[in-house]
Order: C-alpha cells, then sequence, then structure tokens
C-alpha cells in the first residue's frame, strides 16, 4: 500500500511539473502578436502534448474541457455565432484554425480520417452563409483571425 502511495506520489508530482511547464509555454505563446506564429507555436504545443498524453491522461477526461481551458475565446465565439455546433464539432473547427490537417486531426481525436472529412461535411452545412465559394477553413481563417489563442 505504501509503494503504491509512493509512485503516486511519485506519478502527481510529474504532472504538476508538466502541467507548471505547459502554462510557462502557454504564457509565452499568447504573448506573441503575430497570429500565424502563435498558431504554429500553438500546433506544436498541442503535437507535443498529444504524444505525452497517454502517459498523463486517462482516456475518460473530457478532451474539450482540456483545450477549452488552452483558448475559451475562440470556443466562446464560435459557440455563440454558431450553437447548432456540437462539442466534437467545434474541436475539429479549432484544430482546422490551427492548421492542422484531417489525417493529424484523426489522430488526436483517436478516430479515423473518414469520420473527420464526415464531421468537416456536416460542419459547412451547419454554418450559414458558407457555401460552394469559400472552404471551411477559409471561413474559420477569416472569422477569427483575431482571436488569441492562448488566454492563459
Amino acid at each position: 500500500m505504501q509503494t503504491n502511495h509512493e509512485k503516486l506520489k511519485v506519478k502527481v508530482r510529474g504532472l504538476e511539473d508538466y502541467i507548471t511547464e505547459l502554462k510557462k509555454e502557454l504564457r509565452t505563446i499568447s504573448s506573441i502578436d503575430n497570429s500565424t506564429e502563435q498558431k504554429e507555436k500553438t500546433k506544436a504545443l498541442y503535437k507535443n502534448i498529444h504524444h505525452q498524453s497517454s502517459t498523463f491522461l486517462a482516456k475518460e477526461e473530457n478532451y474539450l474541457e482540456l483545450i477549452n481551458d488552452v483558448n475559451i475565446e475562440f470556443f466562446t465565439q464560435i459557440k455563440t455565432m454558431h450553437p447548432n455546433l456540437n462539442d466534437s464539432e467545434i474541436i475539429i473547427c479549432y484544430y482546422l484554425f490551427l492548421g492542422f490537417k484531417n489525417k493529424e486531426i484523426a489522430a488526436f481525436l483517436n478516430t479515423s480520417t473518414r469520420a473527420v472529412e464526415s464531421k468537416r461535411y456536416r460542419i459547412s452545412k451547419k454554418i450559414d452563409g458558407l457555401d460552394s465559394n469559400i472552404t471551411l477553413i477559409d471561413y474559420l481563417n477569416e472569422t477569427f483571425k483575431d482571436s488569441k489563442i492562448s488566454t492563459i
């Protein structure tokens, strides 16, 4: 019992250190004025988090809450503008806004590329004003170009 307790303490301490480092990185990213550079840094951070998440996060944890904490402004804005989008569609919009490809999004969400493509199609149908002249990615980039990637 004591050995398990010691192992748990070490794991918690490691997790706390990891979270502290992530917060420092997020503060650095949020201070960048160039939105393109901010997007690239956030994308790299998400890739890093994804690769390390299997060690730290249980699969049952709500993924939306984790990334919502990172960028509350984007999620608040898109939910206000498009209340008919569900949580998984909003996450896909966020990843598309950051510049991730379907295959990368599928890996993050532990789903197939085809499932991401299908959701993108449904998202495009749900967003008013989106027609054949503008892609979903272009719409997201134009609509949320002034959004800060992080508010931490």
